[in-house]
This record gives structure tokens, C-alpha cells and sequence, in this order.
């Protein structure tokens, strides 16, 4: 199944999303993370599942903000579902800089996650950054 069969089966109810818009900057994470975490615990979400989202949530967020182009920001945005989640994380890269899928970080984000996508925006000619959308999917158990 591909990534995108997968998201699909996730139906969006229509409801509002939870979105946040941070600066890119690590004293910033813990936000995020409690926004995940919260926003996963009102919809009742088992404690294993909360975590796996977190680490992952946390885990690309970390690679944006290593990466990312001066007084920039990172915003995240979920979609639950009585099924599971669909997020967007969306951040501005320094030029000619992707993000690293070979560490160990990102094994866990593919392991923790069920669907999980990058795609790059093209950079403008001169531009200072260019953007970066990394979506994912996490079904409920």
C-alpha cells in the first residue's frame, strides 16, 4: 500500500484542524510536543499511540529547525479522525539542504508512523530558503 492509499483510508470528518505556528528554534519543541500530546488525549487516544505521534512529531520537527532558514517557523497541523491522525508539518529550509532520511531519527519516524511523505518546495533564484511539507498519518489501535 502506498502512502497515499493509506492516508486515504483515513477519513477527515470535516472538523476543524488543530494547527501551531512556532519559530524554528528548539526551545520551541516542548510546544509542540504538548500540543500533540494534549490534542491526542482529548480524543482518547491510547498512551503507546500518544507517544509513538510525539516522538515522531518531535523527530521532524527537530530536522526542520537543524536546517532551517534564519527567523523562519514551523507549523503543524492535525487532522483527527475516529480513525487515527493525518499531520502536515510545514517549515522553510535553508537553500540546497534536505533532510536526512538515512538516521536513526528518521527510522523511527518511519516505524512509529503508518504513512509519511517529504515533499520540497522549488526554491526561488536568489531566494534565502524554500519550503518543506512533511506529512504524515498515524492510525488508531
Amino acid at each position: 500500500m502506498t502512502d497515499s492509499d493509506a492516508t486515504s483510508q483515513l477519513s477527515i470528518d470535516g472538523g476543524t484542524p488543530t494547527v501551531l505556528r512556532v519559530p524554528a528554534a528548539t526551545d520551541r519543541l516542548a510546544l509542540v510536543r504538548a500540543l500533540v500530546e494534549t490534542a491526542l488525549y482529548i480524543d482518547d487516544w491510547a498512551l503507546d499511540d500518544v507517544i509513538d505521534a510525539k516522538v515522531a512529531v518531535d523527530e521532524i520537527c527537530s530536522q526542520i529547525i537543524s536546517a532551517a532558514a534564519e527567523e523562519s517557523s514551523i507549523e503543524l497541523t492535525l487532522h483527527m479522525s475516529s480513525q487515527g491522525v493525518i499531520g502536515e508539518i510545514r517549515g522553510e529550509l535553508v537553500p540546497d539542504v534536505t533532510l536526512k532520511q538515512s538516521t536513526f531519527g528518521w527510522r523511527i519516524v518511519q516505524t512509529v508512523t503508518d504513512t509519511h511523505t517529504i515533499s520540497y518546495d522549488e526554491p526561488l533564484p536568489g531566494a534565502a530558503s524554500r519550503g518543506v511539507v512533511i506529512g504524515f498519518s498515524k492510525f488508531r489501535r
